[in-house]
C-alpha cells in the first residue's frame, strides 16, 4: 500500500474518532466548557465578555483567567452551529485532528536521515490518532488541545524553516500564539524554544539577519502585548489557585519538622521551607513519569480518562523504553530535542496539585508518541520470521487496545462518569426555564457548582442583558443562593434533597438511574 494511501486512511480514522458523537460524548459540557462557549457567544453578539470587557486578552471566567484563544476560536463555531455542545467542542476536535498530520511531518523531519523515516512518521501519526490521551482531550472544549497544536506546529515549522527560511516567520507567530492558548504553554514554550536555539545554534548562525531579526521581533512583540495588555491575574490567578494549597502545606510541614528538631541549625537547613517546597515540586514533576499514570490508570480525575486505561495504551510501555534507549544510542540533535521535549513537558505540574495531572502534562503525548513510533518501526522491520511475528503481534495489540478503549469510552464512560461531567445541570436549566413563568423566582441551590454559567448557556440568555443587569448571583428570574425559598411562588432547584414540605415537580436522573437534580416548590 502506498504511503499516501496509508496516511489518508490514518487521517480518516483520526477524523472519525474525534467527531463521532462529539456533542454527546462526554455526556455533558463541564463548567469550563460552558464558560468558554458562552463568553464566545457573548463576544459574537456584543464584542464583550460576560463581564463587559471589550475583546479581552483573558477569559476571566470563574476568576481563573483562562487564556483567550479557545474562546475566540469558538466564535465562528458558535456563529455557524449555534450555542450547542457540538459548537463548544468543535475547535478542540478540529485542532486535535490537525495535530495528527503535523506529527507525521514532524517525525518525518526529525528522522530525515533515517531510511525508516516514512515508516516512523506514519506510525507516529497512527499512534497519535488513536492515543487515549490525545483523543480524550480532542473531544473536550478546553484550551490544552489548542496549546498542544500550536506547540507542535511551531516546532515543526522551525525545523523545516532551517532549510526554508520563510517558515521561520510562521514559527515565531505560532510560538507566540501558544502563549495565548493555555497556561502550561507559558512555562514550556520558552524552554522549548530555548532548547531549539541551543541545539541548532550552528544552523541559526547561518540564517540571514533579516529573518533572525523578524523572528525575535515577533516573539518580543507578542510577549510584550500579553504582558502589558493582559490582566495581571492572567499570570498570577491560575498559579495561585492551583499552587497556593500546596505551598501552604509545604510551609506547615517545614514548621512542624523544625519544631520537632527544636530549631537546630541542621534542621534549619534540611527543613527550610524552600527545601521542602523544592522537594514537593520535584516529587510532583517525577510523578508525571509514573508508569501507572501513563500506561495503566491515568490520574485521579475521572474527567481526564476512562477507567482501567492509562493515558497511553499498555502495549506502548515496552515501546517507550526501547525508543528511549534508541534515542540515547543515536546521540544526534534530533534525538536530543525529543528527549528534551519529554523532560520539559511536565514542568507545569511541578508547582501545583494534584499530580500527576493529565492536562498540565499533556505535551508529553508528542515526544512519547514519536519515541514509541521509533521503537515500533524497528520491531516490525525485523528480518525473516521475526518480522511476521512482530507485525502480527503489533496488529493484534493495536486493534484490541483500540477496540477496548472505544467500547469503554462510548458505551460505559458516559454512564459511569456522567456525574463527573455535571450531567443534569443543563437539563435542569432547560426544565426550570420552561417553568419560570409560573413562578416569581427560580432559586438555584449552590449545591450546583458554578450554576449560573449552565443557565446562561442552556437558556441562551442574551449577553447584553446579562452584562447590563446580571451577574453570577442572579439574572432574569434566576437566583443562585444557598438559602432554600420559603415562598410558594419561588421554584427551587437543588442537587441535594428538597427540604421537608416541598412538592417535587421534576426529577432529573443520571444515565445510571441515580437521582441528580430535584426541582420543586414549598407547598402552602
Amino acid at each position: 500500500m502506498k504511503s499516501k494511501t496509508i496516511l489518508f486512511t490514518i487521517l480518516a480514522l483520526a477524523f472519525a474518532l474525534r467527531f463521532f458523537q462529539l456533542g454527546q460524548v462526554p455526556p455533558s459540557l463541564n463548567w469550563d466548557e460552558n464558560s468558554n462557549a458562552y463568553n464566545a457567544y457573548s463576544i459574537l453578539k456584543t464584542g464583550r465578555d460576560e463581564y463587559g470587557n471589550f475583546l479581552p486578552l483573558a477569559n476571566r471566567s470563574f476568576d481563573d483567567y483562562k487564556p483567550p484563544l479557545y474562546m475566540y476560536l469558538s466564535v465562528p463555531s458558535i456563529a455557524i452551529f449555534g450555542l450547542t455542545p457540538f459548537a463548544a467542542r468543535l475547535p478542540s476536535a478540529v485542532f486535535g485532528f490537525l495535530t495528527v498530520p503535523l506529527v507525521y511531518l514532524l517525525a518525518r523531519k526529525l528522522f530525515q536521515n533515517s531510511s525508516n523515516k516514512e515508516t516512523i512518521a506514519l506510525i507516529a501519526a497512527l499512534l497519535l490518532s488513536i492515543a487515549p490521551w490525545h483523543l480524550h482531550f480532542s473531544r473536550i472544549g478546553l484550551e490544552a488541545n489548542i496549546g498542544l497544536f500550536l506547540t507542535v506546529a511551531a516546532v515543526t515549522t522551525f525545523l523545516y524553516g532551517i532549510t526554508n527560511k520563510k517558515l521561520l516567520i510562521l514559527s515565531a507567530v505560532l510560538f507566540v500564539l501558544s502563549l495565548y492558548a493555555y497556561h502550561a504553554q507559558r512555562a514550556t514554550t520558552p524552554l522549548l524554544l530555548l532548547t531549539l536555539v541551543v541545539i541548532f545554534k550552528n544552523e541559526i548562525r547561518n540564517f540571514p539577519k533579516k529573518y533572525k531579526a523578524a523572528f525575535v521581533a515577533i516573539i518580543l512583540t507578542g510577549v510584550a502585548i500579553l504582558i502589558i495588555l493582559a490582566p495581571r491575574e492572567t499570570f498570577t490567578g491560575r498559579l495561585q489557585q492551583a499552587g497556593s494549597e500546596a505551598r501552604r502545606e509545604d510551609i506547615e510541614k517545614s514548621i512542624k519538622y523544625l519544631e520537632y528538631d527544636n530549631l537546630s541549625p541542621f534542621s534549619k537547613i534540611v527543613h527550610n521551607r524552600r527545601v521542602t517546597i523544592a522537594q514537593t515540586a520535584l516529587n510532583n514533576y517525577l510523578q508525571s513519569f509514573d508508569l501507572n499514570f501513563l500506561f495503566t490508570r491515568g490520574d485521579d480525575n475521572s474527567r481526564h480518562h476512562v477507567d482501567g486505561i492509562g493515558m497511553l495504551y499498555l502495549f506502548q510501555l515496552p515501546l517507550a523504553l526501547i525508543g528511549i534507549f534508541l534515542l540515547v544510542k543515536h546521540k544526534n540533535k534530533e534525538a536530543l530535542l525529543i528527549l528534551a521535549w519529554l523532560l520539559i513537558a511536565p514542568i507545569p505540574v511541578a508547582l501545583a496539585r494534584p499530580s500527576p495531572h493529565a492536562i498540565r502534562s499533556f505535551s508529553m503525548v508528542i515526544p512519547l508518541t514519536i519515541i514509541c513510533a521509533l521503537a515500533l518501526s524497528v520491531l516490525i522491520q525485523q528480518k525473516g520470521k521475526y518480522r511476521i511475528i512482530a507485525q502480527g503481534v503489533t496488529i493484534i495489540a493495536v486493534a484490541s487496545s483500540l477496540f477496548i478503549y472505544l467500547h469503554e469510552y462510548f458505551y460505559h464512560y458516559p454512564i459511569t462518569h456522567a456525574f463527573s461531567w455535571q450531567y443534569g445541570y443543563a437539563q435542569a436549566a432547560v426544565e426550570s426555564n420552561k417553568l419560570k413563568n409560573d413562578f416569581d423566582k427560580v432559586i438555584v441551590d449552590k449545591s450546583i457548582e458554578q450554576a449560573y454559567v449552565f443557565w446562561l448557556f442552556n437558556t441562551k440568555y442574551d449577553p447584553k442583558n446579562f452584562q447590563e443587569n446580571g451577574n453570577a448571583n442572579s439574572f432574569d428570574k434566576f437566583y443562585f443562593s444557598d438559602q432554600a425559598p420559603t415562598n410558594p411562588r419561588e421554584l427551587f432547584v437543588s442537587a441535594s434533597d428538597l427540604p421537608e414540605g416541598f412538592k417535587t415537580v421534576a426529577l432529573i436522573n443520571l444515565p445510571n438511574g441515580e437521582k441528580s437534580i430535584k426541582i420543586g416548590y414549598k407547598e402552602k
